[in-house]
């Protein structure tokens, strides 16, 4: 009693004085280790199949909000992978405090929290791989923006060495190793070197189909990718299987998803690969399957596409349903 009281004691003050730096409105914050001597019920993050096949680790770092009876009523997130961050998250909504007090009233109040994921990372391991994602992500964010303010050599340069991270970790980094290899494949198709992103998609969707069943969505974003190169090559004959196995994998796939952001992008994807399928239907001179693709593309358009996406599909597709 005599560890327990002082610790009371202690934490009664600090609630006290953050309260009133509090602004109106707001609920006072805490820090971590003060808010965690609260914690009453951890519940341990679930471990992602996708990250632990791609072998995958790390820490979820968050905001939250306790309200006056112990709850977790927010979750932002601040830190950690995007394939580790929904299982984090999901899991720290489910943790339960005992009530903070000020005056010795229950009040709500903000802290952050951290998790690791798995529960029971090597320390070894996890300083290997520390330093891998300072080096990949340091990488791969410097990349991508220079990627789109078109400096092409500069992305080139700074997605080789994000690889070269990946490719030191081994094959547990294939995920990683597939996003890089095919940002480099983009710059080989913005400077029109179809032979070279042609290697480069072939060589993603080779690591995906290794280490994914293929009926997996991300096995479709690749087969999209290679199946849009091979479209605009005028190669249809290889497009076409690519964009039809594609799209049989999005259907499945967005009947059962509840997330708004996946079934979004599904959709999209589902918008433009049906509505290639039709074009490379009437290049062929398969006037039905054309139309009855350009349906498909219409329903996903009007739904899921962008403005630009769906002004084109509904262009071309209203004017092939009112010629014929």
């Amino acid at each position: 009693m005599r560890l327990f009281a002082p610790l009371c004691f202690c934490l009664f003050f600090v609630l006290i004085a953050l309260s009133q730096q509090a602004k109106p409105g707001e609920q006072p914050s805490i820090g971590g280790a003060i808010a965690q001597k609260n914690l009453i019920v951890f519940v341990p993050p679930e471990y992602p199949p996708l990250a632990k096949s791609a072998a995958i680790s790390g820490k979820v770092r968050a905001e939250i909000v306790v309200d006056q009876l112990g709850n977790v009523t927010s979750v932002q997130l601040l830190s950690g992978h995007p394939v580790l961050a929904a299982a984090g998250i999901s899991a720290i909504r489910k943790w339960k405090y005992k009530p903070f007090e000020i005056d010795g009233k229950p009040t709500d109040i903000r802290t952050e929290v951290e998790v690791s994921i798995p529960a029971d990372i090597d320390k070894d391991e996890q300083r290997r791989e520390d330093k891998f994602q300072e080096a990949f992500w340091s990488n791969k964010r410097a990349g991508d923006d220079a990627l789109k303010n078109n400096d092409l050599q500069l992305a080139k340069s700074k997605f080789e060495a994000a690889r070269a991270a990946a490719e030191e970790r081994g094959d547990s980094k294939w995920l990683s190793l597939c996003e890089v290899i095919t940002s480099l494949g983009n710059i080989s198709f913005k400077e029109n070197d179809f032979a070279g992103a042609e290697r480069l998609y072939k060589e993603a969707l080779a690591l995906h189909e290794k280490h994914q069943r293929p009926d997996e969505a991300e096995v479709a974003g690749a087969q999209q990718r290679l199946a849009f190169l091979y479209f605009q090559m005028g190669r249809l004959e290889d497009a076409e299987p690519l964009y039809r196995t594609s799209v049989e994998t999005y259907e499945a796939h967005i009947k059962e998803i509840g997330l708004p952001e996946p079934e979004a992008d599904y959709g999209r994807n589902l918008a433009l690969g049906y509505f290639a399928l039709s074009q490379i239907a009437l290049s062929s001179q398969r006037g039905a399957l054309a139309r009855e693709e350009c349906q498909k593309a219409l329903s996903f358009a009007q739904r899921w596409s962008g403005s630009r996406d769906r002004k084109v599909i509904e262009s071309t597709c209203g004017t092939m349903q009112s010629t014929n």
